[in-house]
């Protein structure tokens, strides 16, 4: 039986990681879209993967667990990668945490009985925690309340404002990477956050047009380039496999340099 490599969210970034992730194993992808879903199964059946699909809003405890026990019954798991997630431009607040806070927690969750040793999970956040900063005092709550209890915790924190509203769900997906992985390691597994900088998909494009400060970060980028999807699908290909065993509760920022720039910018 192959062992299952699963994806969840097949945009820019969630495609990478499926072609690059994909071949030899069975690939179980998600997506919130159904007309993506079958999209992205069609293209990837195309050259030759073989592709499971399962509807998900990752929001939903039903239809995330519904997710994990697809794959418990398609084989054992090697890796959980999860990009599904909303910018600040594509929804108001609540359903940002809905999505990007409790949906991460709840993939998490679902998974972790599935794991086994060498299975690996990849949580993808992002840069803008190190921007927008998370008030210290909410840290150790979105690391370790249960989550059923983490939208309650943010309360009404950031309701109109989109833009920190996303940076404190994605601050939660990297300490509560933090705090899981002393259960992940029990069982020979490894939990990891990656946190892109400015990347060149459909969504940071939606981004950069709403928001100008996104075009002076881009000028800021020490490499002087935007990232691709193909950047963050090789670094997730590294943090799963067997040169990276020893790496695990951490969050590795692939951001082109730009958020040290930022801060020690003269």
């Amino acid at each position: 039986m192959k062992s299952v490599i699963v994806i969840v969210g097949v945009g820019d970034i969630g495609m990478a990681c499926a072609r690059r992730l994909g071949f030899g194993h069975q690939l179980l992808i998600a997506d919130f879209s159904d007309a993506r879903l079958k999209s992205a199964a069609d293209a990837l059946k195309d050259v030759g993967y073989d592709v499971l699909t399962q509807k998900t809003d990752v929001a939903d405890p039903v239809q995330v667990a519904a997710l994990a026990a697809t794959c418990e019954a398609a084989g054992p798991l090697r890796a959980v990668v999860h990009t599904a997630g909303l910018s600040p431009t594509m929804a108001p607040p609540a359903r940002i945490y809905a999505v990007d806070l409790l949906g991460s927690a709840l993939v998490m969750d679902a998974f972790l009985p599935l794991t086994q040793p060498g299975s690996v999970a990849v949580m993808i956040a992002s840069m803008a925690p190190q921007l927008v900063p998370t008030p210290p005092e909410l840290e150790r709550g979105l690391a370790t309340a249960p989550t059923s209890q983490l939208i309650t915790l943010i309360g009404d924190l950031h309701k109109d404002d989109s833009y920190s509203a996303y940076a404190v769900s994605k601050r939660g997906n990297q300490v509560r990477v933090e705090a899981a992985a002393s259960a992940w390691g029990e069982r020979g597994a490894r939990i990891v956050s990656l946190s892109p900088g400015l990347i060149h998909t459909g969504m940071g494009q939606q981004e950069a047009k709403a928001n100008e400060r996104i075009t002076e970060l881009r000028k800021a980028v020490p490499l002087d380039r935007i990232g691709t999807a193909e950047d963050i699908a090789s670094s997730v290909e590294w943090l799963i496999g067997a040169s990276a065993s020893y790496i695990s509760g951490i969050d590795l920022r692939v951001d082109g340099g730009v958020v040290a720039a930022v801060r020690w910018a003269k």
